[in-house]
């Protein structure tokens, strides 16, 4: 089968549980701008990028690595030893958490109740059992499992919010039950039905986890530890440019800057609005899911260069198409899934937001060359260099600009790692890359999207049609331009 369309196939069936999963999860922001103030929704970003930063710890490298020591010794004793280490380090951190609750919820300066925290205790602890057996079914090829199995969480995750948000309280409004019917909602529910959910991940893979034997080998162990070490630095960086923004940005800006609405509420705004970019990221996880075993297994081929270059090319392209459709018709998406106008405020980020992401897709793609020639510590390097830039643009750039400062400096940082991973890859892993094409699609559709937002009229029936048609027009020309040669030897 051809490389490409094989990759193309896997990317669909793993990425299918993200696109369709983050899709349905999607539909839960009207639900939930409509029954939690912007101050509640921020709370809600800022425990779940905490939570980002811990799914790091929790794994810290082993599912890569995994991917690596299996692949190359074809040995199923790393299985064993790599789920044992994520079991008992998962083990400690969160009975930690649980036992120190308060504590931590002293420290993070978020005010929930103690309970929340342990909830997230229990969702991190699943979360990370699972990894290694998902692991497996990747690297196995099952990716019909693979995607069940995310699909089950994410739908009861759904199917538990709408239970505990709207159902049980349009009961309650009837004198059904008994449950609380007045808003704003306790955000504890939003967690709730995230555990429970979680749980079904567990009983689909009991039988990759029943398989899975105890087994400790130190002298196994620490070459997959120390091959796992600098991914782990690598996650933690990474997340800090893709979340820090919402740990720090109430810190960050003004009292006041916003004379209608407070730090907190600003940051429920961005947050609302930051989830317009989950289109983009759909791409990114569909093609990390699919795309990093892929590499490991053609690693060894004399023409895996070229077709390296031919990926990055088209996974732009299908980039590009999302950052126009989205971009466009961010009015009309807006309107649709964010239920309260007051989240609707910052949807002119929504293209910065998008190219940031955009950036990010491609660092992804050519990240692969540090981790197929085991020079994974610039990983940490790039990654370093990108938190670095998040930091330092936040502290500078949220006073003088709020929310906007954010996600410029998301961009900023993104487009150095992307840089700094290019000019340093070509130097160890020479891959053909047609960066003269790729800049050029890119600038077009930024000029594209930039007149029209210059330009675009201000009835909004007509801005929401001049958006769908500009947008299937920009689809049906880069369509004709590339079919001819998305599936041949040539670029």
């Amino acid at each position: 089968m051809n490389p490409l369309k094989k990759l193309a196939g896997e990317a669909g069936l793993y990425g299918l549980p993200s696109i369709l999963g983050r899709l349905l999860n999607y539909l839960l922001v009207p639900l939930h701008t409509g029954v939690f103030f912007p101050a509640q929704f921020g709370d809600i970003a800022k425990i779940y990028a905490y939570m980002a930063f811990l799914n790091i710890v929790y794994t810290y490298g082993m599912e890569t690595a995994y991917f690596r020591f299996t692949a190359r010794d074809k040995l199923e004793s790393y299985y064993n030893i790599t789920f044992t280490a994520v079991l008992g380090t998962s083990l400690v951190f969160s009975i930690l958490i649980y036992l120190f609750a308060a504590e931590i919820i002293w420290l993070s300066q978020i005010s929930v109740e103690p309970y929340i925290v342990q909830y997230l205790a229990a969702i991190l602890f699943i979360d990370a059992i699972v990894a290694i057996p998902l692991a497996k079914l990747r690297l196995a090829s099952k990716a019909k499992k693979f995607a069940f199995t995310r699909m089950s969480s994410i739908v009861l995750n759904i199917l538990f919010n709408l239970l505990f948000l709207w159902f049980l309280p349009l009961l309650a409004e009837n004198g059904l039950v008994s449950w609380t019917s007045e808003k704003p909602f306790d955000i504890s529910y939003v967690f709730l039905a995230n555990l429970l959910a979680n749980l079904s991940m567990v009983i689909i893979l009991y039988k990759e986890l029943w398989q899975a034997k105890l087994m400790w080998s130190w002298e196994k162990l620490k070459p997959i530890l120390v091959y796992a070490f600098p991914i782990f630095l690598m996650g933690m960086a990474g997340i800090a440019v893709e979340q820090l923004d919402k740990i720090i940005f109430e810190d960050l800006l003004p009292i006041g800057f916003y004379e209608d609405k407070t730090a907190k509420e600003a940051l429920g705004i961005y947050s609302a609005t930051f989830k317009l970019s989950i289109f983009m990221a759909l791409a990114i996880q569909a093609f990390r899911y699919a795309g990093e075993p892929f590499f490991f297994s053609r690693a060894d081929d004399k023409d895996a260069p070229e077709l390296f270059a031919k990926i990055l090319y088209y996974f732009v392209a299908l980039s590009l198409v999302i950052w126009v459709g989205v971009s466009l018709n961010a009015e009309l998406i807006g309107k649709i899934f964010l239920s309260s106008p007051a989240f609707r405020e910052a949807l002119f980020l929504v293209p910065i937001l998008l190219l940031g992401k955009l950036f990010f897709g491609m660092y992804v793609n050519m990240s692969i060359w540090f981790k197929l020639t085991d020079r994974t510590y610039y990983g940490i390097y790039i990654s370093l260099a990108g938190a670095a830039v998040t930091v330092i643009g936040n502290v500078v750039l949220v006073p003088l600009l709020g929310y906007t400062g954010s996600a410029l400096a998301g961009v900023l940082a993104y487009f150095v790692m992307l840089v700094y991973c290019y000019i340093s890859g070509q130097k160890y892993f020479h891959i053909p890359y047609p960066m003269v094409k790729i800049v050029r699609n890119i600038v077009f559709t930024g000029i594209f999207i930039a007149l029209y937002f210059l330009l675009k009229p201000t009835d909004i029936w007509w801005n929401y049609g001049l958006g769908l048609v500009l947008s299937l027009t920009y689809i049906g020309v880069l369509f004709l331009y590339e079919r001819k040669r998305i599936f041949s030897d040539k670029l």
